[in-house]
Order: C-alpha cells, then structure tokens, then sequence
C-alpha cells in the first residue's frame, strides 16, 4: 500500500525543520516537491496537492538535480517514473520525512484543540445509520470540527484520496491501519414484497433462487451475481440472475418493495420494512453472519485529537444494537407535534 503524503502542510514542515538542520529553504523546498512528484507520479499533481505552479515544481525539481548531480526523474509526455538516483533519494528521504511528520503529529496531540477539517469515507448504504446516530451531537460537542462524510461504495486507498478514516464491514485491515469496531455482527437475508411471494411463491433452499427473479446490486464495475449462505455450517454460494442490475442499494430496496425481485442485503438495512410488512425474508434458517461496520485509520494518525475525539464519540453511539429507525429519516423533534 502507498504511505501516505506527507507534507499536507508543507510551511508547517519548512519551519519546524530549519531551526534544527543545516539545510538551505531551497533544498527544502525541493525536497517536499520532490516527494509530492514521486508519489503522484506527475509534475501537476503534484503542484495540485501543494497548491503552488508546475513551473515551480520543475524548477525546484531542476535546482535539487543540479545539486545531486543526476536526473530524478524519467519523463515522457504521458508518464513520470524514477530514475536510479531517484530510487534512491527516495529510499532515503521518505522514512525520514516520516519520523519527522510523526513527531509533529504526536507533539502537537498533546492537548491540542480539538478543530479542524475530518473527512470520512464510508458506504454509501450507511450514511443514514451515522447521521442518525452521530448528528447532531458530535458537532454540538465540538463545534471547531468540520465533519466530511463522503459515501462510496467502491474500495478505496483512504490515505491516497486524502481520507483521516474509513468504514467498511468487517475488521479486515490494511498494513499500518488501525481498526475499531462499530456495530455488532449481523446476518444477511433475502427479502422480498408479500406481492412477489403470492406471484412467485417462496424458495425453500439456496438453491431454489435458480427460478427466481433477483436483483442484482453492481460496485464499481463488478456485478454481484453471488449470494452466499450457511449450510450445516459450511460456506454455499449460489448464482442468482435477474432483470435489473443497480449500482445503489436504496434503489435496490425500492425495487424490491415494488416487487420487481429478490434481494440480499444486511437485516439492519431494512428491518423497518420487515416490521411494517412492506418486505418478508425467506430462507432465513441458511443466513450468513458477517462483522458488523469497522473504523479504520492510519495508526500514525492515532495522535490527531479530531480523529481521537471522532472514535470515541463513535464507539459510543455505535455499538448498541440496531433499532428498526437506524436508516430512516429521523423527525425534527424541536417542532410541536400536531
């Protein structure tokens, strides 16, 4: 997995570093561009991230090969890639930059203000459950904190696209991640509209979904036309089929209301409309547990006292068990009940 980019705030590291290194501004300068090209594979990204002219990467790029005396780097009008030399400053200068950054971090989480921008990558089906149960309270407790919740359901490099934290099921963990559970575990089922079920009768086994019409649910370019289930204790997956393939799992839920088919999905998901009778699971006796929802974050970015103040509040007001409003619009509770 790629580190992540370590110098967010390239000034902050200027000035801590020249008080204590013999090392001229230019060098320095050269040095935080030299990184943010390696690592993004390219003069304007890199310039992006930094916020300063490609111009000025290149010719900081230029200054600090003049000054190692070979080139960095290797270019071609579609690609950036390392030279020897260039291999080799990395090698260095990146283990370095990161004991640096993970000083910073760790001095200035002592007693540090709680405040700042905290962006979180989460599933796109579990935005409704954090909203419900985080807002507005985690922003009325802290109010210098600016809460990014972005919902995606494609797998991402939370420290690539610049992400403090993640939430995904299961506790599964890249390296250098630290991982904290949320939700406890919860079983998948089928669900379907007691319209379709009178229509199409009820299958009886995993592998009675031959006959059935099912809805496929697409993420990011891969369709998952498997379903799996528990039968006397051993793994079965079985291929569904179906008229309808969507990348969004309301949208899946509605068609399902509206008869169009099958779907399987996390219980929590729809427990609403189980006890309304709007949808009714089948074969429930093979449904298969699966870890409930995970924080994941860099373990350097344990310091951070936003990220800090985010788990705790999260851990909290997560790990009860799941009520049928988890996922629905939750009322206005200021306004008089007429």
């Amino acid at each position: 997995m790629r580190h992540r980019l370590l110098f967010d705030n390239p000034l902050h590291l200027e000035r801590s570093v020249q008080l204590y290194l013999s090392i001229e501004r230019t060098h320095l300068d050269g040095l935080v561009m030299f990184l943010a090209v390696a690592e993004l594979r390219g003069f304007r990204a890199a310039a992006r991230h930094l916020g300063v002219t490609p111009s000025a990467v290149s010719q900081a790029i230029r200054s600090l090969e003049e000054r190692v005396g070979a080139p960095l780097f290797s270019r071609t009008t579609r690609s950036v890639g390392l030279t020897e030399a260039g291999d080799r400053l990395l090698a260095h200068a990146r283990p370095a930059v990161d004991m640096l950054t993970a000083g910073l971090d760790a001095a200035s989480g002592l007693g540090g203000q709680i405040s700042g921008r905290l962006r979180i990558n989460v599933p796109r089906p579990s935005l409704p459950l954090l909203v419900n149960r985080l807002l507005p309270d985690f922003l009325d407790t802290h109010p210098n904190v600016h809460l990014e919740l972005v919902g995606e359901d494609r797998p991402i490099d939370i420290v690539e696209e610049g992400f403090d934290a993640g939430i995904r099921l299961g506790d599964f963990v890249q390296v250098d991640m630290v991982a904290v559970w949320l939700t406890p575990p919860e079983r998948f089922v089928v669900v379907g509209a007691p319209a379709f079920f009178r229509k199409h009768g009820r299958p009886t086994s995993p592998n009675d979904l031959h006959g059935y019409r099912c809805i496929l649910l697409q993420q990011s370019t891969r369709v998952l036309d498997q379903w799996q289930f528990a039968v006397d204790s051993q793994r079965l997956t079985v291929g569904i089929e179906g008229p309808l393939v969507v990348n969004d799992v309301e949208a899946c839920i509605r068609s399902t209301l509206r008869g169009v088919g099958l779907f399987r999905l996390p219980r929590s998901l729809v427990m609403s409309y189980l006890e309304s009778g709007d949808l009714e699971s089948v074969l429930d006796s093979y449904s298969e547990e699966v870890p409930g929802l995970s924080l994941y974050y860099p373990s350097r970015s344990q310091s951070l006292p936003k990220l800090r103040a985010f788990v705790e509040f999260a851990t909290k007001k997560m790990r009860r068990k799941f009520q049928p409003g988890d996922y629905l619009p939750a009322p206005d509770r200021s306004k008089p009940v007429r």
